[in-house]
């Protein structure tokens, strides 16, 4: 028997005498199955039903104050609405039943009382633009209503992310509607709508195939009904002519992945065991520790809003380093408001803490982005957006999606190492093994975005516009980023991927790109490495013209440019004349290691078999000189990257090598201290001969006190080893990869 005792829940089904069945039926059916036993397991007792004539405005009110009565800091909070609702006179609202223009529920008076609950785990769930049944016919759009219009005229199809912005107090309460601003919500040939039907199947927990743990949380809940509800919605559409597309709405500053209910019993047994289970989530608490310091550099007043979007490895406060806190010393910014959008770092995206991520994601947050924009940011007379990674995918795909009004309040665009162009075809297919299919170049998703971004500006920007890439971005390409833009829109910045965004100061090119894109001053590349620039863009002559004849001079970055262009031009003697000379390099196996990691990374950018030959040929440099010198942390360092590669360049026929090379590394961390990356390696290289037991041990200790990036790092080699080893990327080994290292 499952039973949440301290989980509460107000269901409203209003049809207002307009014939639409499932309406009803859809409230009827989530009460049903949250106090079932056997599903959902909250106590009958503690939830409240209110159908049609019981869901007037006096009924619903007095409901939520029983519940402020009764709920406490441990609760959760659930309100499901099924019904009809508007705009009225600028404000959204719902519509009880028998409500006249002076008893509106609207969507600021509702969030006055839900912030009255002590709780702050809430999700709200609209079914508010009810089809009512496909094969009725097409309703009407909403207009906004003219002050002598009777509410209760407004089409059934009326949208309501105006009034799910309105709730949204930005502090953990999770809200999820049918449907867009622009859409209508459809019913099915069944008893329920189509948005309720995708509520139940989760609830039943038809979306898991991997059971970390006995529970259904509401961001599993929320990423099943995107991908679900516009997967029914194609299959209606072969079938009739009037159904258009439905894309939910959710908002995504969320605090917590709390928890909704129990799986069904059937499904307990399938639940791994404890080494495969991800950290647990504290849910007693209402709202962790650390939730208050997440954002405490944004800032309210002022008439415009500078609005940063991280990418799906970040979280809204870490993202973007000191950036925001330089900006606000400065003067020049005295009238700008500033916030963080997307996923807190206590909530999962569908892929977890990834570089990568779903297309479902990125359409979560754009539409979040969107009728943010639209309602919750209204007031603000321009908006610039800051953006990182897939963020800027999101920030483009939200622009494109506004209507003339709200996009001429975007002032300003600036992207950072953002993969505007998707994924290499090659790469997708030997890196990631169609992982990541959706974000090709070549996809859907990725030529849309393009030529619906070409045909609707032309090159012809109503914003300042600015793309950046890394110098040393070990996942993004240059042309990925740079591409899809004009020249005079192009721009390069120091770091790698994650470090981009991250200045030391205000003498960084990342903060000068933004500081003098905003104030309107013409940018120049200050303080990235001009070598660095000319080596991405294939200038290999500029580079050694420039760094040659200084050579006894240069450090160990400098070596290492200077050696890769002379590789760009062939001149190997002259390259192995440094390596057995200079100074700092002679016998220097960190030096050859990062000029090995270097190819290495290309490699994995590029798959071409002058970058794999050459890494393996500066680690195997390096391994012989770090056994000679009997310098053990070299030895395993360099000994796990030519296992991975052994096996990643050669699948079929480098398994002796990756076998050879992964012993080699576990005998030499035997002689090393314990930390984060031998930890990783003892994992890494236990995965590759086979005991897959010491693997998951050893990656749980290397998890534990990681930083994203180096997780993310990790999961990398582990993940393309694991597949390029055993062609297998989804079983219980990747997801266990993927909740102790992309959490």
């Amino acid at each position: 028997m499952n039973q949440l005792d301290n989980a509460y829940a107000l269901i409203i089904g209003v049809d207002n005498e307009q014939k639409q069945p499932q309406v009803l039926k859809d409230a009827i059916a989530i009460r049903d199955i949250l106090s079932d036993e056997v599903h959902c397991g909250y106590k009958k007792e503690n939830i409240t039903l209110l159908l049609d004539t019981e869901a007037t405005t006096e009924n619903i009110i007095g409901a939520i104050d029983s519940f402020i009565a009764k709920i406490d800091e441990n609760s959760s909070f659930l309100l499901f609405y099924s019904g009809h609702g508007g705009y009225y006179e600028g404000r959204s609202y719902l519509l009880p039943h028998g409500a006249s223009s002076e008893n509106l529920i609207f969507g600021k008076d509702l969030r006055i009382k839900l912030n009255q609950m002590k709780s702050k785990r809430m999700i709200i769930l609209f079914d508010c633009c009810h089809a009512g049944g496909f094969f009725d016919g097409e309703d009407k759009k909403l207009t906004r209503n003219s002050g002598n219009q009777n509410p209760n005229s407004v089409s059934r199809s009326s949208n309501l992310n105006g009034i799910a912005q309105d709730i949204d107090n930005e502090q953990g309460m999770a809200i999820i509607a049918s449907s867009q601003t622009d859409e209508l919500s459809w019913g099915t040939q069944g008893e329920y709508s189509l948005f309720t039907t995708c509520l139940l199947e989760a609830l039943q927990a038809k979306h898991k195939h991997f059971f970390a743990d006995e529970y259904i949380r509401m961001v599993e809940t929320v990423n099943y009904v995107f991908t679900r509800v516009p997967e029914m919605i194609k299959s209606l559409k072969e079938i009739s002519d009037i159904v258009k597309d439905q894309t939910p709405y959710a908002n995504l500053q969320m605090n917590n992945d709390f928890i909704i209910s129990y799986i069904p019993n059937q499904f307990k047994e399938k639940i791994v065991t404890n080494k495969f289970k991800t950290p647990p989530i504290n849910t007693n608490s209402a709202e962790p520790k650390e939730a208050n310091s997440v954002e405490s550099w944004e800032r309210e007043e002022g008439n415009n809003l500078l609005l940063f979007i991280h990418g799906f490895s970040g979280e809204s406060k870490g993202t973007f380093g000191n950036i925001p806190e330089l900006l606000q010393s400065d003067s020049n910014f005295d009238g700008w408001a500033m916030k963080p959008l997307g996923y807190t770092h206590f909530v999962q995206p569908e892929l977890g803490k990834d570089i990568w991520a779903a297309i479902l994601d990125i359409d979560k947050i754009a539409g979040y982005l969107k009728t943010s924009i639209a309602y919750k940011f209204k007031d603000y007379d321009r908006i610039a957006i800051v953006a990182h990674s897939l963020g800027g995918l999101v920030a483009q795909k939200a622009v494109l999606g506004l209507d003339k009004e709200s996009r001429n309040r975007i002032s300003h665009i600036i992207l950072f190492g953002t993969p505007s162009n998707g994924i290499a075809s090659e790469l997708l297919s030997k890196q990631w093994n169609t992982k990541y299919s959706a974000m090709s170049s070549n996809g859907d998703f990725i030529k849309s975005l393009r030529n619906e971004w070409k045909s609707t500006f032309n090159d012809k920007y109503p914003f300042k516009l600015k793309v950046a890439a890394s110098t040393d971005d070990q996942y993004v390409s240059v042309d990925s980023c740079h591409e899809p833009f004009e020249k005079e829109h192009r721009e390069f910045v120091k770091g790698k991927h994650l470090m981009m965004v991250k200045p030391e100061g205000k003498k960084d090119d990342a903060y000068s790109l933004i500081l003098n894109t905003l104030t309107g001053n013409k940018f120049f590349n200050q303080y990235t490495n001009k070598e660095e620039i000319n080596l991405i863009l294939g200038k290999y002559d500029a580079v050694v013209n420039e760094l040659l004849p200084r050579k006894d001079d240069l450090d160990k970055n400098g070596l290492t440019r200077l050696i890769f262009a002379l590789e760009g031009l062939e001149r190997n003697d002259e390259i192995y004349n440094i390596l057995n000379n200079h100074p700092i390099a002679k016998d220097n196996t960190d030096l050859m290691g990062i000029i090995g990691g270097r190819h290495k990374r290309d490699y994995l950018k590029t798959f071409l078999a002058k970058s794999s030959n050459l890494s393996i040929e500066y680690y195997s440099k390096a391994l012989k000189l770090s056994v000679e010198n009997q310098d053990y942390p070299q030895i395993y360092y360099h000994a796990i990257n030519l296992a991975f590669l052994s096996i990643v360049t050669d699948p079929e026929g480098g398994e002796s090598n990756m076998m050879k090379y992964a012993k080699q590394a576990l005998e030499a961390s035997e002689h090393c201290r314990d930390n984060v990356w031998k930890y990783a390696t003892v994992a890494e290289a236990n995965m590759y001969i086979g005991n897959m037991e010491k693997a998951q041990e050893y990656y749980i200790k290397a998890s534990e006190n990681a930083p994203i990036r180096e997780k993310l790092s990790m999961h990398t080699n582990a993940y393309t080893g694991y597949v390029a080893l055993t062609n297998i990327e989804d079983d219980k080994f990747t997801q266990f990869l993927k909740a102790r290292l992309l959490s």
